[in-house]
């Protein structure tokens, strides 16, 4: 039966405006060695919001590390509904929406075209298989893990270049009793600017990798000749692609339409209303029972009010046509996590 809204709070008067902006990242198919946040639940719900966000949303909520690939465009919007699958499987849905391919590394999952999954995953290897290689003194030097940030704007030569010389957390070098030289980085790294970026703690080989693999390049590390602790670091074209990536017989497509409400047959909702938006959006979160949280800076950036006036008439909605219908008059985007009902500007 229709659920009448108007009764539950009285028609009031409003002024907001809002816009919506969601980015996250992507996750990987099985492989032999998993990141462990791979098999994290995910219990969220997408609605139309940009690519990027979407992906960095379920960076956060998983807690790892997935890359979307600059190839792929970030801005495409998304709908996916999460019933506590694992993260794994969320990605791989992902990937059968976007017409693109998961990639598993050691400690990153990656969201990239078709045929350069593969590729990452072989250079991946490649590395920890050269690495092993090395005196134990070395390995134990490269393993410390430190978080990688830098503005917008940074170049990723000189970013690498940047890492190779950084300082850990304790003030010494993380290559103490190490000489690193590189050769042809500048050459062999083409120019660019990247966006602004935070990546949860990875070891020196792999930040820098995770920069070069966006540009089709892995980094190579091979003994120096002339001393036994000095390393070089060279860049070098991605293996080749060794086709379109299998899917392990577990990860079947599905929908990323959200499901049906269980209670759909009764939980209608009818709406008339010419309130304030965020007043709005309180008592709607109420009767749906979430926890509503606007995404204020992105209000500032576009010079929204959330005061603003929503004038709206809706019959016999479910719970999505009714979000809908309420953010849309100010273009903004929804989304669903953890029972938190999330408002941000659009892009």
């Amino acid at each position: 039966m229709t659920r009448p809204i108007t009764d539950t709070f009285h028609i009031i008067q409003l002024i907001a405006a809002l816009c919506m902006g969601l980015v996250m990242s992507g996750t990987a198919t099985p492989a032999r060695s998993q990141p462990a946040f791979l098999n994290r639940p995910v219990q969220a719900t997408f609605q139309r919001i940009p690519l990027a966000r979407l992906v960095s949303k379920l960076s956060i909520i998983s807690d790892g590390i997935i890359i979307l690939d600059h190839q792929i465009d970030p801005t495409q919007h998304i709908t996916l509904a999460c019933q506590g699958e694992s993260l794994r499987t969320v990605l791989w849905r992902l990937a059968d929406e976007t017409e693109t391919e998961i990639a598993v590394l050691e400690s990153s999952v990656w969201i990239t075209p078709f045929g350069k999954a593969s590729q990452l995953e072989q250079a991946d290897r490649n590395r920890q298989r050269t690495l092993r290689q090395l005196p134990a003194t070395t390995q134990k030097q490269l393993s410390t893990q430190r978080p990688l940030q830098w503005q917008a704007g940074q170049q990723p030569a000189s970013l690498i270049m940047d890492l190779l010389a950084q300082p850990t957390t304790t003030g010494q070098p993380t290559t103490t009793g190490l000489t690193i030289t590189t050769d042809g980085l500048p050459e062999g790294i083409p120019h660019d600017h990247l966006a602004a970026q935070t990546i949860p703690p990875l070891t020196l080989p792999e930040q820098l990798d995770l920069i070069a693999m966006q540009y089709d390049q892995q980094l190579l590390w091979s003994r120096g000749s002339e001393s036994p602790s000095t390393l070089v670091v060279t860049p070098a074209p991605l293996p080749p692609s060794s086709g379109t990536k299998r899917r392990d017989p577990e990860q079947k497509p599905a929908s990323t339409r959200p499901p049906q409400n269980k209670m759909s047959d009764r939980e209608r909702y009818t709406l008339r209303v010419a309130a304030p938006f965020e007043e709005l959006l309180q008592a709607i979160s109420q009767r749906l029972n979430l926890e509503p949280s606007i995404d204020t800076e992105s209000f500032k950036a576009r010079s929204i009010n959330a005061q603003e006036i929503i004038r709206l008439e809706i019959k016999d909605a479910d719970r999505e046509q009714l979000l809908d219908a309420i953010v849309k008059p100010l273009g903004l985007t929804w989304s669903i996590a953890n029972k938190t009902l999330y408002i941000t500007a659009g892009d």
